[in-house]
């Protein structure tokens, strides 16, 4: 492999595939998923012409790498003014705490992609850095839609969902840039964003995602907003609360782990682990809230915020909530 074709491989497996056990490729009609590791090999046939590789966004835990804009010319009257919309929010300059203007999104973070050139097909990609919930990802995307004046019907956005489940184990796929489109037999091609013309590939070298604070993602998953708004449930009964010397001692295990980087994902699978158990919310607050003393996390009115979030909104997909294997990956990681 050559250098040049090393790097850009390297660049799609860093900022685009989320989950590397499986895959699909693209016929002359459709896509067929691939029950097989993607490998770098497989990115390289992919970026040759070879084959045509799709890449499941939602990790097992349910976070992503980035966000996409799909802007469809069989969906939209012109898609290239669509683009322009998105963009131009993307990169709209606004006064911070610090009284310097910063644009909304950083402009390294944003990729614009002909998905067949020289079609009006596009995609925008969105890049993050470290991941972030798929829920997040995808209120991002509605709000930057509504501040274009863009009607999401129209526009299609991934991630669809902001979780697996057990009938949606892989989720949605998005076909990766720098491919040939089988049907089209024409190339993906990254774009300058403001002239429309085409970049050479070493463009992903510059690339870099979007950092959100964990306190900005945690408000964000207590949000309520359109299209994706959760049902109020009540809590079964059969929840009950653990005893005193449990909950101490969850909270000293959770505690070790309760790094920066860490802490939302850390969170978010003990309480989808206190859900399948059926552990009591007040438990859950208990410990969450003893979690934040222990660890001096000055976060911690919105971990509380999240517990309560859990066990209005998510009891009834303990099922599609990750857990216990949340809680190993983590702690493997910790453990190098």
């Amino acid at each position: 492999m050559s250098e040049g074709c090393a790097d850009t491989v390297s660049s799609l497996h860093k900022f685009f595939v989320s989950r590397d056990d499986c895959y699909c490729v693209q016929l002359k009609h459709g896509y067929v998923k691939v029950d097989a590791p993607l490998t770098d090999n497989v990115l390289q046939q992919h970026i040759r012409g070879k084959l045509t590789v799709g890449s499941y966004q939602l990790t097992v835990d349910n976070h992503v790498k980035w966000l996409c804009f799909d802007l469809d010319p069989e969906k939209l009257v012109d898609p290239k003014q669509t683009a322009r919309k998105i963009l131009n929010v993307c990169f709209e300059e606004k006064e911070e705490a610090d009284g310097k203007k910063r644009p909304r999104v950083w402009p390294s973070a944003v990729l614009l992609e002909a998905s067949r050139f020289p079609d009006p097909s596009f995609h925008i990609w969105i890049l993050f850095q470290p991941l972030v919930h798929a829920e997040v990802a995808h209120y991002l995307g509605i709000r930057l839609l509504d501040l274009a004046g863009l009607n999401p019907k129209q526009v299609e956005l991934f991630p669809k969902q902001s979780m697996l489940s057990t009938d949606r184990p892989f989720g949605n796929f998005v076909k990766l840039p720098l491919g040939k489109h089988q049907a089209a037999n024409k190339w993906s091609t990254f774009l300058d964003c403001e002239t429309f013309r085409p970049l050479p590939n070493k463009a992903l070298r510059i690339a870099g995602g979007v950092s959100l604070a964990e306190s900005d993602q945690t408000k964000i998953m207590t949000f309520k907003h359109e299209g994706h708004v959760q049902a109020r449930f009540d809590v079964p009964s059969s929840f009950k609360p653990l005893k005193n010397r449990e909950e101490e001692n969850i909270a000293h295990f959770l505690a070790k782990y309760w790094a920066a980087g860490k802490r939302n994902r850390l969170e978010l699978a003990f309480l989808g682990w206190s859900i399948k158990q059926g552990v009591a919310r007040e438990s859950a607050g208990r410990i969450i809230q003893h979690v934040t003393e222990l660890t001096h996390d000055e976060e911690a009115a919105a971990r509380l915020q999240l517990v309560d979030y859990h066990y209005r909104n998510r009891v009834r997909l303990a099922s599609g909530l990750l857990g216990i294997s949340g809680l190993r990956e983590i702690i493997r990681e910790a453990h190098g």
